[in-house]
């Protein structure tokens, strides 16, 4: 039985190691990134069981991509290989400019999901279920399979995600509200940055967004705002707290990080705070190495290992 059922955009993602600027860099350094996936990684290392599910295309990258979840022990024995191509992105580290991507996935493999792709067997058989705006921003199917998901672990009962993740470069912000709006209710957690919270709900004020939210019958809301406070209402309970504060060396797929941390400390039996202060050190640690998974923590039991607590609330003090 997965601990964690997810699906979405796996991509090749060639990152500069040469200078921090695409335009003139020479030398890149090819790793996996997707939001989903880089979740499933996340938990995966702290010692749970994932499922992974997307399209791949039947080229050479598609085949490094899975064998890049292989070897993190994920299991992505159900991803299906199509003639479409693998979606790729280019970007540069940001050390010392703003992240600046280059998308290669209109059209691509994981575009075709529908809601025929997800399996009801593995995922009624799973402890959670994890999904994403972005795969909703990719196409019209693969946002059907993402409301069918929600829809069919609500009716088998089994805990639910759901991190806003919109990326403006694959559909505007009016787009995503009208698609993420409706999906953004009765969930076990939902995520997102402040300015994802306003985009769906209209609502710029962080604490009137996080009520509507709860009004929706969303249990636990997470708003992220960088390196600033975690707002977070956990049964209609308001808190804040403040994230190890580190060197930041390559902020992307930090957040996927933190909701890796999040849900597997919930299913390894933490407190759901105890959880996001997990959350917190996973994805400050990430942020802190370059790659979306090279940071990533490791621990047994959905737990980070103490010798890696005690390394980044170290370094937060």
């Amino acid at each position: 039985m997965p601990d964690l059922y997810t699906f979405g955009e796996a991509m090749a993602l060639f990152l500069t190691s040469d200078t921090d600027n695409v335009l003139d860099a020479r030398l890149f350094t090819r790793t996996t990134a997707g939001a989903e996936g880089n979740v499933a990684v996340a938990v995966t290392r702290l010692g749970m069981q994932a499922h992974f599910y997307t399209h791949l295309g039947s080229d050479q990258l598609g085949t490094t991509v899975i064998q890049d979840f292989l070897a993190e022990g994920v299991d992505v024995s159900a991803i299906k290989r199509v003639p479409e191509f693998t979606g790729t992105m280019v970007r540069n580290p940001g050390t010392s400019r703003p992240v600046e991507n280059t998308y290669l996935r209109k059209g691509a493999a994981a575009s075709t999901m529908s809601p025929a792709d997800i399996d009801l067997g593995v995922l009624g058989n799973s402890r959670w279920v994890h999904t994403t705006g972005i795969t909703c921003a990719i196409s019209s199917s693969a946002c059907d399979a993402v409301r069918f998901a929600l829809e069919s672990s609500r009716a088998l009962g089994v805990q639910k995600s759901l991190d806003l993740n919109i990326r403006l470069k694959l559909w505007s912000a009016t787009d995503a509200r009208q698609a993420l709006e409706p999906l953004a209710r009765d969930l076990d957690l939902l995520i997102g940055g402040e300015d994802e919270f306003s985009a769906v709900f209209g609502e710029s004020d962080p604490l009137k967004a996080i009520s509507l939210a709860e009004s929706r019958g969303c249990k636990t809301v997470l708003m992220t705002n960088g390196a600033g406070p975690i707002r977070y209402s956990i049964e209609g309970q308001y808190g804040e707290i403040t994230p190890p504060q580190i060197n930041a060396v390559d902020p992307v797929g930090s957040g996927d990080a933190f909701t890796g941390g999040v849900i597997a400390g919930i299913l390894g039996g933490l407190s759901t705070l105890q959880a996001i202060t997990q959350g917190s050190i996973s994805g400050a640690r990430v942020a802190s190495q370059f790659g979306d998974w090279a940071g990533l923590p490791t621990g047994q039991n959905g737990r980070i290992d103490s010798t890696i607590v005690a390394e980044m609330t170290g370094a937060a003090q």
